[in-house]
């Protein structure tokens, strides 16, 4: 990537000297071309601790293996933890033998002088600066760590306490975890310690320091912080990885001073007199402005004044009557007697006399208009006629609808249809048929099925078929294939899938994974009743 400093990392990875602990459960990660270094640390006694802290790794690989330049990174290593965390505990909820299983997880990825941290568990992050500064990054989530921070517990009460191994937060735990995320930016010359506990517990903040300051080599400083582990008993499973960033750029052979003092921004960039002449800051609590008094405004909705013209008036009286309408508002404006308006005295109206009522016609004037008697006689008839045609509607209508509501009324009250249940989602009822029928034979399946798989789920069921077979070799080709496959499946199925997929490719990759599940499938052939129930038991 763009101006990524060169890195010198090395790790070491040992079971300790305990009989308690027989197995290495920690599990680490270095791939310094991708710029991620992680740790996990196990836990759940047996091989179910290798197999939590393993999946975790590989799922972090496989996200920052396929990261793109476009990808946020802290984005991408908070999904890879949370992804971790389903399949861990989904394989728990399936397999009994594992259901305890759990891992811790801290994560460190660089890219150029900027560093995303990722944590679960009480593995730690140190930081040591060009300077010799020693920084721890992360915060253990365990008992005794969270009574300190409370205040509740000193450091040297922690030390010693009989619970300081419980751990408050894991891998595989829950359906969910919460994920401490961090972004920080860093010098050149900037070293790095990613650790489980087994190096904690027995090397103290002080000595991390001074090793990480040997001027050693990354590897010569991890051999060391074995020996010193073992030489005060290595009681757990001890994992480090150091990874120190140079100041040289990635291939270019030659070092560069780099972290340039930030230019002064606008802001901050001004002087102190001209912000000292800017005037007093109005949000200041204790700066009060003194309030102007209020001033009323000459109305707009006073009615125009009716000047009297029926009179001359001198040129200076009326220049003087007009320039009042420009005084301010706020001025005191005085009248003498001289400036009194006087208005026009409505002219008053003419006398109107008054209207006598019109007189009734007399009979002779009646009688000279027959036309208008007979029309009048016509509008009567016609109206009455529309009338009792309007009544007849309106009487019709109503019947109707009387009629209407009693044969609704009277009808007999139909049976509700019920209807049919939605019968199952069709693609899992054909996956969940074809998945039973690999655990009832997967001999069969396999000789029935193995010549045309053709989508995801085909190479999965094979892949199924040939681990319950103890054929890990093809069951590892089929899964990888079907893993390619998956962007072709169905969202949900996909889903399912691809936490499937890495739980048995986890299996597959842990030799003492694989003897336990040979171990738990001849227990159950040895004691079931039939071929069934054995390979239904061991899938699950």
């Amino acid at each position: 990537m763009e101006n990524n400093f060169k890195i010198d990392s090395a790790s070491i990875s040992d079971r300790g000297l305990s009989n308690k602990r027989p197995n290495n459960e920690d599990s680490f990660l270095e791939l310094n071309h991708r710029g991620i270094f992680a740790v996990a640390d196990g836990v759940g006694g047996a091989q179910a601790g290798d197999v939590a802290s393993q999946m975790a790794m590989e799922i972090l690989g496989e996200a920052f293996n396929n990261l793109k330049p476009s990808e946020d990174a802290e984005d991408q290593m908070r999904l890879a933890i949370e992804k971790a965390n389903s399949a861990i505990y989904q394989m728990s909820q399936d397999l009994p033998q594992l259901s305890t299983m759990a891992t811790t997880i801290v994560a460190l990825h660089l890219s150029g002088n900027i560093g995303t941290i990722g944590h679960v568990g009480d593995s730690r992050l140190y930081r040591l600066d060009a300077s010799g500064n020693l920084y721890r990054e992360t915060l253990d989530h365990s008992v005794v760590e969270e009574e300190v921070r409370a205040g509740r517990m000193t450091v040297s009460q922690a030390a010693n306490h009989p619970s300081r191994n419980v751990i408050s937060r894991a891998l595989g735990a829950e359906a969910s975890v919460d994920v401490d995320m961090k972004t920080i930016m860093f010098e050149p010359n900037t070293t790095f310690l990613v650790c489980s506990d087994g190096i904690t517990r027995h090397i103290d903040d002080f000595e991390i320091r001074e090793l990480l300051m040997s001027g050693q080599s990354a590897s010569a400083i991890c051999q060391r912080m074995k020996e010193l582990c073992y030489e005060r008993g290595a009681e757990d499973n001890l994992t480090a990885v150091i990874a120190r960033v140079s100041s040289s750029v990635e291939g270019s052979g030659f070092s560069q001073n780099v972290f340039d003092r930030d230019e002064p921004t606008k802001a901050n960039s001004r002087p102190a007199a001209a912000i000292a002449s800017d005037g007093p800051n109005i949000l200041e609590l204790d700066h009060e402005t003194e309030t102007a008094p209020l001033r009323s405004p000459v109305p707009e909705f006073a009615p125009p004044l009716e000047l009297d013209i029926s009179e001359e008036r001198p040129a200076e009286e009326v220049t003087a009557f007009d320039s009042r309408s420009s005084i301010a508002a706020d001025e005191d404006v005085s009248y003498t007697e001289n400036d009194e308006i006087v208005e026009d005295e409505p002219a008053p109206a003419p006398a109107v006399a008054p209207t006598a009522p019109p007189a009734p016609p007399t009979v002779k004037e009646y009688e000279s208009a027959p036309y208008d008697e007979v029309e009048l006689q016509e509008n009567t008839f016609f109206s009455k006629v529309l009338l009792g045609i309007f009544t007849f509607l309106i009487g019709a209508v109503i019947g109707a609808g009387a009629i209407y509501l009693f044969m609704q009324n009277n009808q007999p009250v139909p049976t509700p249809v019920i209807p049919p249940e939605q019968s199952e989602d069709v693609s899992v009822s054909s996956f969940e048929t074809l998945r039973r029928s690999v655990d009832d034979d997967p001999a069969a399946y396999i000789e029935r099925s193995k010549a045309d798989p053709r989508d995801a789920v085909d190479y999965f069921l094979l892949g199924r078929a040939y681990f319950l077979e103890e054929n890990y070799a093809e069951a590892k080709k089929m899964f990888l294939e079907a893993k390619n496959r998956l962007g072709e499946a169905e969202e949900g199925n996909a889903t399912v899938l691809a936490n499937d997929i890495t739980a048995y490719l986890a299996i597959i990759d842990t030799p003492n994974a694989q003897r336990l599940f040979s171990t738990e499938l001849k227990k159950l052939d040895d004691g079931a009743s039939d071929n069934v129930n054995v390979n239904q038991n061991a899938s699950n």
